[in-house]
């Protein structure tokens, strides 16, 4: 009787650590090319998998963005700098705020842009081709570049 629950217990525990053992995470900095402020990073993950981008900011400048995918299965998290998607709270959660939107940075820094795809789609292990749109920009000065405009209908990525 207790061989078995040990081993119960054992193939619980295994099941659980299954997700972290296998999800890949894919880090990529952005850099902004002299004279822009605004950059479109194309990609894809799958499953419980997620891309994480690094972009170096200041505090008081506006960072603008929006996420489009294939059945909108992107989701986006932001986060702070120091702070860790899965140990930290991000500064903007996509899941209730939304795919598109502009923040004021808190603090200099390196921020951590995460795109993954909810849990639900992710146990499927469904494929995300993903284009992310960011600009950066001070607040007391000029929108950036008249090309990019979050609120702008981009093209829906199809799977």
């Amino acid at each position: 009787m207790k061989k078995s629950i040990h081993i119960g217990l054992l193939s619980i525990l295994l099941s659980f650590s299954w997700v972290s053992t296998f999800a890949k995470t894919a880090e990529q900095t952005i850099t902004f090319t002299k004279g822009m402020n605004q950059k479109t990073q194309k990609g894809k993950f799958e499953g419980y998998d997620d891309v994480q981008y690094k972009i170096y900011a200041k505090k008081g400048q506006v960072l603008k963005f929006k996420v489009t995918s294939n059945n909108n299965l992107a989701n986006i998290n932001i986060f702070s700098p120091g702070k860790k998607p899965g140990k930290d709270e991000a500064i903007f959660i996509g899941s209730t705020e939304g795919q598109v939107g502009e923040i004021v940075l808190p603090s200099n820094g390196e921020y951590t842009i995460q795109l993954y795809q909810m849990r639900n789609s992710a146990r499927q292990n469904k494929t995300v081709n993903f284009q992310l749109y960011v600009q950066i920009f001070d607040q007391n000065t000029s929108k950036g570049t008249k090309n990019f405009d979050a609120t702008e209908v981009y093209p829906v990525l199809k799977a």
